[in-house]
């Protein structure tokens, strides 16, 4: 694209006003107050869509019949979350931050109302989608207002203490990951699991109102929105590139599901739909790297090393964290026999932990402003958690219950090192890209997971039932969803042993860790390819390499 004056946006780096942390006009005062609070109940809301319909998904199975469903509902929120990120890198690049940001929410609140209203597995899953649809605006956009809109050293949280704001954003809305589960299982018992989603709706409104009438700033300096630019556009957003990856993706997923559940491995379906992924998949790769810098993935950004080690890493600790409450709650209710409110109390342990551990590397950071260790103790200690919550039993004790769990936090540790190297290494014209780049593939990472994860569970459960309860039909497993009243019918109608039952779908469970336990080792792996990264000191030669 072109400026009246000729230049492009992108590579012309005097449209540049110099290094944005000291050309633009950031927000101080109420400004700041109000936008870093619409953006932190945003982010809020997005994470508490993540980890709130955990503690319901047995309800929903059991109400839905639909226990093979259970990677869906997480499943394909990520993936189309996943399948528009590159765009939505795209969207704020070129067109108002603080506008492009709102439209994605208002199809996120779409998404969430359809889902509430929900009669059936199938339109739940497809409200899951159009929320995950905007969604993938969502995460980036906020990014990249908190890169523009507030000065670098007031961003990362390990100057949370002294400065107040910033990306206290990032912080703060871990809160959501521990209310969700709570909220979930509240709603679910004492209402019904269809609040877990109209909830977004009146705290939607209110972040709108917050951020609607506050002028935020963009990083470089963007044409006002016309057909003529518009039509000028559409050839720099890859919409090829997206024809290509979306099926490559959805016939993957569909592979996974149908492989566990419908037709089983060996299906011609099966078969013919993983050819499909990854004849569409090449097709993807060859056509990225003939589209240069309009591609939906630029291969100058992403050859970087800090960018794809960041991206990797996590990918890894946020398919962690979403695979690891999918599958907790199914232990505390289907196994230990809990209410959904009592199982998101239990879930409590582990999501408190994580956000302590954020906040005990911010603070340690401040002295220790290097990255990586962090990203390492991260994945190291992560793995050894995971490895310990596999030995998990239906007579396990509280404190293996809720001392596992506060390990599984120290993931927190190396949570928000990836979004600030990525921000920290990357020019103001590129960081919305580096940012839609990262949460595409952490999203993509996460909807494979789950499904891979739904996968295992299933399996193994089908297993585990021939062997230690045969009397229990897996279709009839399958059929009862995963609460804590379902599963224990089933004993009762089959005249099974209760015993060998709940050990059957806790064994099913720990087979899930084992999957998590080697994502861990992947964050540990990838942490190396982040670099001794100093983010207190920006290197302008290093820029330029972009």
């Amino acid at each position: 694209m072109r400026l009246e004056d000729g230049s492009d946006p992108e590579t012309d780096t005097s449209r540049e006003l110099g290094p944005p942390e000291f050309t633009h006009e950031f927000l101080h005062g109420l400004r700041l107050l109000l936008v870093t609070g619409g953006l932190t109940l945003v982010m809020f809301l997005g994470m508490m869509d993540i980890s709130i319909i955990a503690t319901a998904i047995p309800q929903i199975t059991s109400d839905f019949h639909r226990l093979e469903h259970v990677g869906w509902y997480i499943g394909v929120y990520s993936l189309c979350s996943a399948a528009l990120q590159p765009l939505s890198g795209k969207v704020f690049t070129y067109f108002s931050t603080k506008w492009s940001f709102l439209s994605f929410f208002f199809i996120f609140e779409v998404g969430s109302c359809i889902s509430g209203a929900a009669v059936s597995s199938e339109m739940l899953i497809g409200g899951r989608a159009i929320a995950g649809l905007g969604y993938s605006g969502v995460t980036n956009g906020a990014l990249t207002i908190i890169a523009s809109a507030i000065a670098p050293p007031k961003r990362p949280c390990m100057f949370f203490p002294r400065d107040g704001c910033a990306n206290r954003t990032l912080t703060v809305s871990q809160i959501g990951m521990i209310l969700g589960p709570i909220l979930g299982g509240v709603f679910t018992e004492f209402v019904s699991w269809r609040w877990c989603f109209y909830i977004n709706l009146p705290l939607g409104a209110f972040t709108a109102v917050c951020l609607v009438f506050i002028d935020i700033p963009d990083q470089v300096r963007k044409e006002p929105v016309s057909f003529e630019l518009v039509r000028r556009l559409l050839p720099r957003f890859d919409l090829v590139g997206f024809a290509l990856f979306a099926p490559a993706a959805v016939m993957g997923l569909l592979a996974l599901q149908f492989g566990a559940s419908t037709y089983g491995w060996s299906s011609p379906v099966v078969i013919g739909l993983f050819c499909g992924c990854a004849g569409a998949a090449a097709l993807f790769v060859a056509w990225e790297h003939r589209m240069k810098d309009d591609a939906m993935m630029p291969f100058d950004v992403i050859r970087r090393t800090a960018v794809w080690s960041c991206s990797i890493n996590f990918s890894g600790i946020m398919s962690l964290a979403v695979v690891a409450g999918n599958y907790m709650p199914i232990y505390f209710q289907s196994v230990r026999g809990l209410s959904p409110a009592m199982s998101g109390v239990y879930m409590l342990v582990s999501t408190a932990s994580n956000i302590l551990f954020i906040l005990i590397s911010g603070a340690l950071m401040t002295r220790f402003r290097y990255p990586m260790p962090w990203s390492m103790a991260s994945g190291a200690l992560g793995a050894v958690a995971c490895g310990l919550m596999s030995t998990w039993a239906p007579g396990s004790t509280l404190a293996a219950v809720f001392g596992y769990q506060v390990l599984n936090g120290a993931r927190g540790l190396g949570m928000q090192q990836p979004i600030l190297v990525v921000q920290h290494v990357l020019p103001a014209g590129k960081i919305a890209v580096g940012n839609s780049l990262m949460v595409f593939f952490s999203n993509s990472a996460t909807a494979v997971m789950v499904t891979i994860g739904n996968v295992i569970f299933q399996e193994s459960l089908v297993a585990e039932l021939a062997a230690r309860a045969p009397s229990v039909s897996p279709a009839a497993a399958i059929a009862a969803g995963g609460s804590a009243e379902a599963v224990r019918a089933l004993a009762i109608a089959s005249g099974a042993d209760v015993e060998s039952l709940l050990l059957a779908y806790s064994l099913s469970v720990n087979r899930v860790f084992y999957l998590l336990a080697g994502i861990c080792v992947v964050v540990f792996v990838s942490a190396f390819g982040i670099g001794w990264v100093d983010l207190g000191h920006k290197d302008k030669k290093d820029e330029e390499k972009v």
